[in-house]
């Protein structure tokens, strides 16, 4: 007799598995994951089981009026993210069948599906029949004739198992990532893009230019200052996310305001430029006009160049670092840290980003052809030539790092860009620069925000405002000494 189970998928949605007992031996041949969309009250229990008896692994999904699409969309994730995992089944291969009141409902999916560049799959009616050993027949056969998926061998990231659940409940909520091109990701962006936050009592905003030397722009960037704190205070330089391609300054006006607010810190967020207008070098060169102007002008911005620290997430962090690795490689002061929030370092594709291929993980997630784009744009000004260290951190040698301010890095483990900042790490502490590294469970890229709504997150933001205490207050110690 097939085994039955429930699982909860997201947003209230319960669905029903019926997989091959396993207390028999499965069969030798690749096990295939077929999802039956119901409309009604119907229970075709006893067919589902004599499908899974012929070696198919049926999810049930009762579909809701209101959000029919979307919860067969959720199961579908699902599927494809705990196939292997749980249930043997091959993520690359599944089937949508439409029971009677759904067949529509199969077919809007599979054109869903396609328009997101995820694996075909198999769109059909199922009209339930007691001849259910034919029935599986066919469905392996039209399961197995569907074109394999190339791709790594990683296994595909179990999201609905290792996200933390008040995490999940979001991201079901999250865009669904156009990557069709850089325009489509940017719109698709522009969706989750948290609105502009008004300022507090405690913290005064400021927007200037900084004046741009050697033929460069001026840079225009956001000052947070603590409205009631005198003397020279110690400084965050910032650098928004948004894989080179994206973002902004008023992005991240509610956590600066936070952290100027309660580490009682200078914060001036940088709007660097962007590729692909702007290529590599332009947002480097952006980052060092910045950095030499407040380092040069540190007095008159009320700032303690001993307590200087730059920092950033995702594409903001591999900035950072790489203004580090170009500050090393000219002879020029360092920063007390460099504070880098899950950075993107790395155009090679490493496990962790290879493991979402193919919509295998979950639409929220950034994706491995959003990533081959915008390293494309960032890196289209070196004409196909092998990157250097300042264009991509994570190739840097032990070598090239020497010499490199001490770091912080801070990643979840459901994040794609996991395995570069493990390995960007290691690099750096062969090269003898202190890093302290925290990964933290469920936690997916974008997890560090202002407020935190799960342990781990909460954590994420500790670990940050304490390792920028530590730094500030042994800058100070030691400048006093000195």
């Amino acid at each position: 007799m097939a085994d039955c189970d429930s699982h909860d998928v997201g947003t209230g949605l319960i669905v029903r598995s019926f997989a091959p007992c396993r207390a028999t031996t499965r069969p030798a041949d690749t096990a295939y994951l077929a999802l039956v969309l119901v409309d009604g009250a119907a229970d075709f229990a006893h067919v589902y089981r004599q499908l899974a008896d012929g070696g198919l692994v049926i999810v049930e999904v009762p579909t809701r009026s209101r959000s029919a699409l979307d919860d067969s969309d959720r199961a579908l994730q699902w599927a494809r993210s705990v196939a292997t995992d749980i249930f043997g089944a091959d993520p690359g291969r599944i089937g949508i069948l439409g029971a009677p009141g759904a067949e529509q409902l199969a077919t809007e999916l599979a054109e869903r599906v396609r328009g997101r560049k995820e694996p075909p799959l198999l769109a059909q009616a199922f009209t339930p029949t007691t001849e259910a050993a034919r029935t599986a027949a066919s469905l392996r056969n039209s399961l197995g004739a569907l074109p394999p998926v190339r791709g790594p061998a990683e296994p595909a990231v179990a999201v609905h198992r290792r996200v933390e659940p008040e995490t999940l409940a979001g991201l079901d909520l999250l865009t669904r990532w156009d990557t069709t091109s850089i325009d489509t990701i940017r719109a698709s962006y522009s969706k989750v893009t948290p609105p502009p936050t008004p300022a507090t009592e405690h913290v005064a905003r400021v927007d200037d230019v900084v004046p741009g030397t050697d033929g460069r722009p001026g840079v225009p960037v956001r000052w947070y200052r603590p409205r009631e704190a005198t003397g020279p205070l110690a400084a965050l330089m910032y650098f928004h996310g948004g894989a080179y391609i994206m973002g902004s300054l008023a992005e991240n006006d509610d956590r600066l305001d936070r952290m100027a607010a309660e580490l009682g810190c200078v914060v001036v967020s940088v709007d660097y430029r962007l590729a692909p207008e702007n290529p590599y070098p332009a947002g480097l060169d952006d980052a060092e006009t910045v950095w030499r102007h407040v380092l040069d002008n540190a007095d008159a911005f009320g700032v303690d160049p001993n307590r200087l620290v730059v920092g950033g997430a995702s594409a903001g962090a591999g900035l950072a670092t790489a203004l580090c690795i170009r500050l090393a490689r000219a002879g020029l002061p360092q920063p007390a840290l460099q504070l880098l929030v899950y950075p993107m370092l790395d155009d090679r594709e490493h496990g962790s980003v290879r493991a979402l291929e193919g919509g295998a993980g979950h639409w929220g997630l950034w994706r491995l052809d959003a990533e081959r784009l915008a390293w494309q744009a960032y890196l289209r000004g070196l004409g196909g030539a092998t990157p250097p260290a300042t264009a991509v951190p994570g190739r840097a040698t032990p070598g090239e790092l020497r010499g490199v301010a001490p770091a912080f890095i801070g990643i979840g483990d459901v994040d794609a860009l996991l395995d570069s900042n493990l390995l960007y790490a290691a690099q750096l502490s062969r090269a003898g620069v202190p890093v302290e590294l925290h990964v933290y469970p469920g936690v997916i890229h974008g997890g560090f925000v202002a407020q935190p709504r799960t342990r781990q997150t909460r954590r994420f933001l500790d670990d940050v405002y304490a390792a920028l205490r530590r730094t500030f207050d042994t800058a100070e110690t030691d400048a006093t000494e000195n």
